[in-house]
């Protein structure tokens, strides 16, 4: 979410939190507050030994709360440069017992020297020798 000033236009980057972390922070500010509410309860009452446990835990899950405000990133719009540009992936094949060789698309699962398929002119099984990106047809003109 990405926060515009309507006068300037400037962009302002927001923080990114699921609902769950929105959820402990909650959980663990009111148990420090509480903390903090018993320890300085203690500390003028008859039990000033336990005041200091209250008031280190309170303390700890304040730091906690910001120790995670400190480690969520901050969601900014640069689509220009996020969005990755779509290679071609081929995958080469070869047969080692007629030296037949073959390019497909890229299959999910391919990898080097794995056996995949069976070879068309002599039904051995082809061997994956290569898998690169397709070239451009723009940087060969």
């Amino acid at each position: 979410m990405i926060m515009m000033s309507e006068t300037s236009g400037t962009q302002y980057p927001s923080m990114s939190l699921s609902w769950v972390t929105l959820a402990a922070i909650v959980v663990i500010g009111i148990f420090s507050l509480f903390s903090l509410w018993m320890g300085f309860q203690a500390y003028g009452s008859d039990h000033p030994e336990n005041a200091l446990s209250y008031i280190v835990v309170g303390t700890a899950g304040f730091a906690a709360i910001g120790y995670m405000f400190f480690r969520t990133k901050a969601v900014t719009a640069s689509p220009k440069r996020s969005i990755m540009p779509e290679v071609e992936v081929i995958t080469t094949l070869e047969c080692p017992s007629c030296n037949l060789k073959r390019v497909r698309d890229f299959q999910r699962g391919d990898y080097v020297f794995k056996d995949d398929e069976p070879c068309t002119r002599c039904e051995g099984k082809m061997v994956i020798t290569g898998i690169h990106r397709r070239p451009d047809e723009k940087s060969k003109r």
